[in-house]
């Protein structure tokens, strides 16, 4: 079969089409499609701030040896174009990666083609029964509701420029749905300086996001919201954390070990190469 790799003739969903690649048949059936798009991205991953994402979609219920050879083909397409986006910022640090879904097969393509392995660190913390915290009076802590689009896509703007992966609608308001949901703003000077989400997840207070402004890092609040966290759990009878983190986010791991988070659990889920 003759396997013809386009792009597309627009730019789709914010991506420019030069990044776009679709894989046709001979009879012109859909094979496959793979893009990359890049971002950068301080807040997450300060000491490799040039983020380039790339993906790979095959099509269904295709012959293993048709599909394995329009991946690579795929692949090839995009990875390069992945190393012309770069080259768009020498002066940075860059990675390119894969991830964000739990799919062995397609992760092990990439490690295959070279791509290093990066992980997402499960962590838990163990909260001593009489803990306590009590908030500075300088701070205030307001819960969002996001009861509007208009609200919810306000908050949107802010965690996908925090954040590297964007905010799904979806995933949160299937959150919001479980026992104890926060999501909660901390104030200072009537100014928005941090927040965090929260609820309970199979018995353990599960700690969804944790973020501090970019202006106002290096005063502790990170900590400060943390405290707060805890205290909340242990006043609804939560003792035992847990949360997830990209391992190359190096800020956030050392900040839950300095509360005495400990890894429990490694999945595969970022794997790329450093440049």
């Amino acid at each position: 079969m003759n396997i013809e790799i386009i792009n597309p003739s627009e730019d789709q969903y914010g991506n420019r089409k030069e990044n776009i690649f679709l894989a046709f048949g001979d009879t012109g059936n859909y094979l496959g499609s793979a893009y990359t798009y890049p971002t950068i991205n301080y807040h997450q991953t300060y000491e490799t701030p040039y983020l380039i994402f790339v993906a790979i979609h095959m099509a269904a219920d295709m012959d293993k040896v048709l599909s394995d050879e329009v991946m690579q083909m795929l692949f090839d397409k995009m990875f390069a174009r992945a190393n012309e986006i770069r080259m768009q910022n020498p002066d940075l640090k860059a990675r390119i990666y894969a991830g964000f879904e739990q799919d062995k097969d397609k992760l092990d393509f990439y490690i295959k083609n070279g791509f290093e392995e990066d992980y997402s660190i499960i962590m838990e913390a163990d909260i001593p029964n009489d803990f306590t915290y009590t908030l500075l009076e300088s701070v205030q802590v307001e819960e969002l509701k996001l009861d509007s689009d208009q609200e919810f896509m306000k908050y949107k703007l802010l965690y996908d420029e925090i954040f590297v992966t964007p905010l799904d609608g979806n995933a949160y308001t299937e959150q919001a749905q479980q026992k104890y949901f926060k999501n909660l703003s901390f104030i200072v000077d009537d100014k928005l300086i941090g927040g965090c989400t929260v609820f309970e997840k199979d018995g353990l207070g599960y700690v969804e996001t944790v973020y501090v402004l970019p202006e106002q890092r290096g005063k502790g609040l990170s900590k400060i919201i943390v405290n707060y966290i805890f205290n909340y759990f242990t006043s609804n009878g939560l003792n035992k954390t847990r949360l997830e983190v990209w391992e190359l986010n190096k800020r956030a791991v050392e900040l839950y070990k300095s509360f005495f988070y400990n890894e429990v659990e490694k999945n595969l889920m970022f794997p790329g190469i450093t440049l």
